[in-house]
């Protein structure tokens, strides 16, 4: 129990890093490149990276939330390489290490503990330690780096602090020693007034810290459609909704078999499937009178890279040819354009 509880504080402390460095980061690239920050702020070969990490879960659990970028699928290693690419962040993040290089192998020991906890092995009480002492170094980071990029004031403030003190100690003693002794308890007394009207305490205020944390839960309500649970939509009664007009029925039908098929889809397993209920749907009156009408473009454009991907698979083409094929075609795109058609008509 005593690992499992070290494992369990390991994972809470690795994902408030993790949820922490993608806000900072997400907000830095935005603010520097705009609203196509993830496509120009993201060096590419990373940026493919993560594309295809979103599109192999995609094709395993299509029904992504809308709130996910590419940066949600991103590791401590691979943010990183974008923080490395980016001066202005490497800056930001210089605080938590020496040099770029040591923050680098903070990074690949974050990236390690990091496995440990997805694939349960024992987490040491040293890498407990490295993610406290990381997780207080990007809080302290984080409260003071905004502001003195930003305003530009808080440099100058604390400077004054450290020799405001110093020069009244050092005059006192050269004034004239035998003669000031009597006016001397005085100057020592008006010497100290200086240093508790500056009080440096006051520079460190409570820091407001646990901001980026709460932003990231709002992610979890876009997971409350899940519609799978639906039964399951048999021939007979597929044929039977197509002839009377209903919509939601036909769609569970659909949906039922792009849950199927999709991940097959990805991983080049499609020579053995057959998608049965888009055949019969695409033959009906149904299916040619509510095209425009449901928007059921995303249906056809998926079932169609579906049968040119299994041609592709019959004449030879390697599973990673087939994953290029797809990227290029907007495979992501095209099931979260279906999860919005799914969730806006399928039955309850």
């Amino acid at each position: 129990m005593t690992k499992l509880d070290t494992n369990l504080d390991a994972c809470q402390l690795s994902g408030e890093i993790l949820l922490r460095l993608r806000k900072i980061i997400r907000e830095g690239l935005r603010n520097a490149y705009g609203k196509t920050w993830d496509a120009t702020g993201i060096p590419g070969e990373i940026r493919e990276f993560l594309t295809q990490r979103q599109a192999r879960e995609a094709s395993i659990n299509w029904n992504l939330s809308d709130s996910l970028d590419v940066l949600d699928f991103a590791g401590y290693v691979n943010l990183y390489d974008i923080i490395s690419a980016t001066p202005h962040l490497l800056q930001r993040f210089l605080p938590l290490a020496p040099d770029a290089h040591v923050l680098r192998i903070r990074f690949l020991e974050l990236d390690t503990i990091l496995n440990r906890i997805a694939y349960c092995r024992p987490i040491s009480e040293a890498d407990l330690g490295l993610l406290v002492s990381v997780e207080d170094r990007l809080k302290k980071t984080t409260t003071t780096m905004p502001a003195a990029v930003e305003e530009g004031t808080a440099p100058p403030a604390p400077q004054p602090v450290p020799p405001a003190p110093e020069p009244p100690r050092a005059a006192a003693p050269k004034a004239s020693p035998p003669e000031a002794n009597a006016g001397s308890p005085a100057e020592a007394e008006a010497a100290p007034e200086p240093p508790p009207r500056v009080q440096p305490p006051t520079l460190q205020p409570a820091p407001p810290v646990p901001l980026p944390v709460p932003e990231e839960p709002a992610a979890e309500p876009p997971r409350t459609p899940p519609p799978a649970a639906a039964a399951l939509v048999g021939p007979q009664e597929l044929e039977k909704a197509l002839k009377r007009g209903d919509n939601k029925t036909v769609l569970t039908a659909l949906y039922q078999e792009v849950t199927s098929l999709a991940d097959g889809l990805w991983n080049g397993a499609v020579t053995s499937l057959q998608p049965r209920t888009w055949e019969t749907v695409r033959e009906s009156q149904w299916y040619r009178e509510r095209f425009a009408k449901l928007g059921l473009k995303p249906i056809s454009d998926f079932f169609g890279l579906f049968d040119t991907a299994k041609e592709k698979m019959l004449a030879g083409t390697s599973r990673n040819e087939l994953q290029e094929f797809l990227k290029d075609h907007s495979f992501v795109q095209v099931l979260l354009a279906l999860k919005e058609l799914f969730r806006q008509h399928m039955r309850p």
